[in-house]
């Protein structure tokens, strides 16, 4: 892997507490885009990391899949996105 990439985490959860506390982890590393999709822009130790603190919140009513977006990705938005609701930093692809 380069040294970043971008990656989709995104998440169906139906207990209110699993899901603030995935939520927690997710905003440790990247923003959110969705009420319960995150981008985040990661090295291999940083998606390891989250990985990890990811499997140890050991979701029982749902679950979360992290999809890596390839080197040439392109992203585009119909209409005018929502201005990010809870991130100081924006990452651009």
């Amino acid at each position: 892997m380069s040294k970043d990439a971008l990656f989709i985490v995104a998440y169906d959860i139906t207990d209110d507490k699993e899901r603030d506390k995935i939520a927690k982890v997710l905003k440790d590393f990247g923003f959110r885009v969705q009420k319960s999709v995150f981008e985040c822009r990661l090295t291999e130790k940083e998606l390891k990391k989250m990985l990890s603190r990811l499997e140890q919140l050991n979701i029982k009513s749902g679950f979360a899949e992290v999809y890596r977006t390839c080197k040439n990705a392109k992203k585009y938005s119909i209409g005018k996105p929502p201005k990010r609701i809870d991130d100081d930093v924006l990452f651009l692809v």
